[in-house]
């Protein structure tokens, strides 16, 4: 390689203009301020362009030397590394393209050795001076100069043993000190090599030995996992691609995870200090200011949010075409943290210019998409609103904060009633959603007080007897009585019973049963035959699959709730369950046990053995309704360990005493014989 053009021209150059080398000294010296922190990351990036595989980092004394074992060095690139702003690489196919960020390394180094193939040449300002005598300061990366030999003595070692360790570009700092390297050390973060295209392995020596390597595996053309392993501490991700952009998920206990607010960062790949907004973390082809950590929105980086959005819109409507846990999850992930029908008031953001796209996005699901009402529970929604032939989404992903508000944001609506009406006799629904149309349909009476209305809806089989659902005119001309459970819940869910006693005046003219629950029967049994002094509880619970202590001692963590607890110690056990406490559906865990049997629990928290709990009217209608499918999840945990008692069929295994307390079922005898669960 002819070097030594390159190094006379560059000299003619800065001798026939000496002031200008003052001022790139200057602007040097300002790229290395502006890149405070981000040298190391600087050099990573270049080792990726090389196309590069392993990075490796050591200080010894005071020289610091980078090597990779990526292309070597050619002319181009060194006429390239000596000007500023001057770079052969294309924005778009490599992660560097400017040619000023190597120039970042001048913070912490006196002189720079480049030992690449047959390169060999030093960066110094001091001889740079005394070739350019009459410039009042000259900059460090500009003149290259042949390595002195007493200079390749002291390098001679480390620099032979990485290159019989494979690496072929060597670059050697001298002077620098501890604070400077450790610094930047701590400052360089892991996930930087997440969107990097080839270098899988990273090994930083300085105070301490860091070392880094990437297990890639392709899932398909568009996703590809990642197991990153940083000094014995793994953590995986899932990375989506879309059009040179893309979306990263953490993965925690196999399934992606939200990452907090604060540390869900936008990647020109690699950080900048913008957030996302969501839960991941993207990456793709911004504009940065010269420090590389914030976006200049200008075209480029427009075009590219572009893309992300539409990323995102493909994965929600993916996911949300899938029911099973890990699709819950990546919607979770995608969520936005804020509120997104207050992003106009925001000022311009990654965030605020995202989401604004996101909504513009023509994909046309979002218009066909119907959302439960707020006045009836998800899960009878959706059996109501697949026999209707609507496209709906699974009951698990409407217990996720804040979907709802974004999916409608995204354009999608809520069901009318008058859509599910016809509808309403067909489908399997529980006698909380017979109670919450019901509410709806006296509401809606009082408000309109039209005949027709109430003639449209008497045939709707929505009024409870022995258990069972009947329409308003079964029970006129049936002369049924009305479950008293039924007539509480009623109560339970914001009726009263004046409203109660207007409502069946109008639906039910001439009902002739009790409409008024008496409430100083407080010690009324539920049920006769749950006298018992012993309480029979289920074996098959007991009998079910062991789990290793190790996994439950590393795996749960204390701090979640008691459902979320249960949840996953019940999972751990060959259960197939998810939670759906937020959906006010009668009860808190809901799928199949490790027979495949269809199961619902609602979980208890108590203190202390034998502390008494209570159950709602909700709670008491579905257990009626599903019996032995129905259990009841009793748990204590203390500092060390978790304990679950489960007690089937909890209508006819306990003795239940009404209390006249907003309509509670409260349990004081119950058999306590949990499994104990280390934390």
């Amino acid at each position: 390689m002819d070097i030594n053009n390159i190094r006379i021209q560059l000299l003619e150059e800065a001798k026939s203009s000496p002031n200008l080398l003052s001022d790139l000294a200057g602007l040097e010296t300002y790229i290395a301020e502006s890149y405070n922190n981000r040298s190391f990351i600087e050099l990573l990036q270049n080792a990726d362009d090389a196309n590069s595989t392993k990075f490796k980092i050591i200080k010894d004394n005071d020289f610091l030397y980078v090597a990779n074992n990526g292309r070597t060095f050619n002319a181009t690139d060194v006429e390239s590394l000596c000007r500023s702003a001057s770079s052969n690489k294309t924005r778009g196919e490599n992660i560097g393209y400017r040619g000023i960020g190597f120039k970042s390394v001048v913070g912490f180094a006196n002189e720079i050795h480049i030992i690449s193939g047959d390169l060999e040449i030093t960066f110094s300002k001091e001889r740079t001076k005394n070739e350019i005598p009459n410039a009042t300061r000259v900059p460090l990366i500009r003149i290259p100069h042949p390595i002195l030999e007493k200079e390749k003595l002291v390098i001679a070692t480390n620099v032979e043993n990485l290159i019989s360790d494979g690496f072929t570009t060597v670059f050697v700092f001298t002077g620098v000190t501890a604070n400077e390297i450790e610094s930047e050390y701590e400052s360089f973060d892991y996930k930087s090599l997440l969107f990097l295209n080839n270098v899988v392995t990273t090994e930083i020596s300085i105070s301490n030995n860091s070392l880094t390597h990437i297990d890639k595996t392709i899932i398909s053309e568009s996703e590809t996992k990642l197991k990153i392993k940083n000094n014995g501490n793994q953590t995986e991700w899932l990375v989506s691609n879309y059009k040179k952009t893309a979306i990263a998920f953490q993965i925690e206990e196999d399934f992606p995870t939200r990452i907090n607010q604060a540390d869900a960062f936008v990647y020109s790949f690699l950080p900048t200090e913008d957030v996302t907004g969501l839960g991941v973390i993207v990456n793709g082809d911004f504009s940065t200011d010269p420090s590389r950590k914030h976006l200049i929105y200008d075209d480029e980086t427009n075009a590219t949010i572009k893309n992300i959005a539409t990323q995102i819109i493909n994965l929600i409507e993916k996911n949300l075409s899938s029911n099973k846990a890990e699709n819950s999850s990546i919607i979770k992930a995608l969520v936005p943290y804020s509120d997104p029908r207050m992003i106009g008031f925001k000022k311009t953001s990654f965030e605020k210019l995202l989401l604004e796209q996101v909504k513009y996005v023509n994909s046309g699901f979002f218009e066909k998409l119907m959302l439960p009402p707020n006045w009836l529970n998800p899960k009878d929604y959706n059996a109501i609103a697949k026999s209707n032939g609507n496209l709906v989404i699974g009951s698990s992903f409407l217990n996720i904060d804040g979907l709802v508000s974004f999916l409608k944001y995204l354009g999608a609506k809520e069901a009318s009633f008058e859509t599910l009406k016809t509808k309403i006799n067909d489908s399997e629904i529980s006698i909380l959603g017979c109670v919450q149309i019901f509410k709806y349909i006296f509401t809606s009476i009082l408000s309109i007080n039209n005949d027709n209305f109430i003639l449209s809806v008497s045939d709707l089989k929505i009024v409870i007897h022995d258990n069972k659902r009947f329409s308003f005119k079964e029970i006129i001309s049936e002369n049924l009585l009305i479950d008293d459970s039924y007539i509480s819940s009623l109560i339970e869910n914001g009726l009263t019973e004046s409203d109660i006693k207007q409502a069946f005046k109008k639906l039910l003219p001439n009902y002739s049963g009790n409409l008024i629950i008496d409430k100083n029967n407080s010690n009324t049994k539920l049920d006769s035959n749950a006298q018992n002094a012993t309480i029979p509880t289920d074996n098959w619970y007991n009998n079910s699959k062991e789990i290793s202590t190790d996994k439950i001692k590393y795996g749960i963590k204390r701090w979640r709730t008691a459902e979320e607890i249960t949840l996953e110690i019940l999972n751990l056990n060959g259960f197939n369950l998810q939670d759906v406490s937020k959906q006010n559906i009668g009860y808190d865990l809901d799928g199949f046990d490790p027979s495949g049997e269809e199961i619902h629990i609602e979980v208890k928290s108590i203190t202390l053995p034998g502390q008494k709990f209570k159950l709602t009217n909700n709670e008491i209608g579905v257990a009626q309704e599903k019996q032995k499918k129905f259990y009841v999840a009793i748990v204590r945990q203390t500092d060390t360990f978790f304990e679950i008692a489960m007690i089937s069929d909890p209508i006819n295994n306990l003795i239940l005493n009404r209390q006249c307390v907003q309509w509670i079922w409260e349990c004081s005898e119950y058999e306590y014989n949990p499994r104990r669960f280390e934390l």
